[in-house]
């Protein structure tokens, strides 16, 4: 009876073990993932995903992160008890290797690594619908939550985020906007159909020209384009300032004859958004508040 005892209370703990391990499946644009149940340790290699962890309360199984240019608001995270992945561009596999995760959590700019990535350790891929942003940037973090054990928690910040986003488009209704990326001296727009489309599907704002292709990097453009289709609004995301030192990079590139004619330049509606909220966290629970927050000072 002893013996069998041991053994049940053995094979018991096993089940347990086990249980607390078992994979799920979770689902989001990239199509149906199979991930462990509340991993314990996480290599992250997105800042999206980063501040989404952190809203839902789960930053303390981040074992290592991306570094580079960390957005200010996630400086937390430049603490050496979080191991340095490398870069977004640039996964620093070995590093990876070395801290054991449970489950690697990677996006759209580690995409030709995933099969090493794979080798590693299970990976969770966030990839977005740029033709429909917001309702799979919803299914990213639902997956977050799910994966975690929080999906009550990432439905209740989400449904919080949808009341805000639905104040901003009442404010936006009828202002034509114009959404650009400047890189260095090289300007992008991006339509209803991009990764910016939720400027125009969720946040209200009209576009200006219903012509530009849903391009991932936008349709290159120039000054006398903006001058010919003056909108409202002119929402700029300075790319340069996001990945470098090089501060007020577009406000130089923009600050000319041409552009300061336009409606947008006279009415002050030239809008030089907070570049590590539109480039290096976008699709972030924190950082999509934040987004809001910047476009309705900009419409008020």
């Amino acid at each position: 009876m002893k013996k069998r005892s041991i053994l049940a209370v053995t094979l018991t703990a096993l089940w347990a073990v086990n249980t607390n391990a078992a994979d799920i499946t979770v689902e989001n644009f990239a199509g149906k993932q199979v991930v462990p149940e509340n991993p314990q340790r996480v290599a992250v290699l997105d800042f999206a995903a980063l501040d989404t962890m952190r809203q839902l309360g789960v930053k303390d199984r981040v074992v290592g992160t991306i570094k580079g240019k960390v957005p200010a608001y996630l400086s937390e995270f430049k603490d050496e008890k979080y191991a340095n992945m490398g870069t977004a561009p640039e996964p620093a596999f070995e590093n990876i290797n070395d801290v054991k995760p449970d489950l690697i959590i990677a996006s759209t700019r580690q995409k030709k690594a995933l099969a090493r990535l794979k080798e590693i350790a299970p990976v969770f891929y966030i990839e977005n619908d740029y033709t429909n942003y917001y309702p799979s940037l919803q299914q990213n973090i639902l997956a977050i939550g799910k994966i975690f054990n929080k999906e009550a928690q990432a439905k209740e910040k989400l449904a919080a985020l949808d009341k805000r986003i639905s104040a901003l488009a009442s404010l936006a209704k009828g202002k034509t906007a114009l959404m650009t990326l400047v890189n260095e001296s090289r300007i992008s727009a991006f339509g209803q159909n991009s990764r910016y489309a939720m400027v125009y599907q969720n946040f209200g704002f009209t576009p200006i020209d219903t012509n530009l292709t849903g391009s991932t990097h936008g349709n290159s453009i120039g000054f006398e384009y903006i001058a010919e289709k003056n909108p409202d609004y002119l929402l700029v995301v300075d790319r340069t300032a996001a990945i470098t030192d090089k501060a007020n990079n577009a406000q130089t590139v923009l600050n000319n004859e041409i552009v300061n004619k336009t409606n947008a330049a006279k009415n002050h509606h030239i809008v030089y958004l907070n570049a590590e909220n539109w480039y290096l966290t976008f699709g972030g629970l924190e950082s999509m508040d934040k987004m809001v927050t910047e476009l309705e000072s900009a419409v008020k």
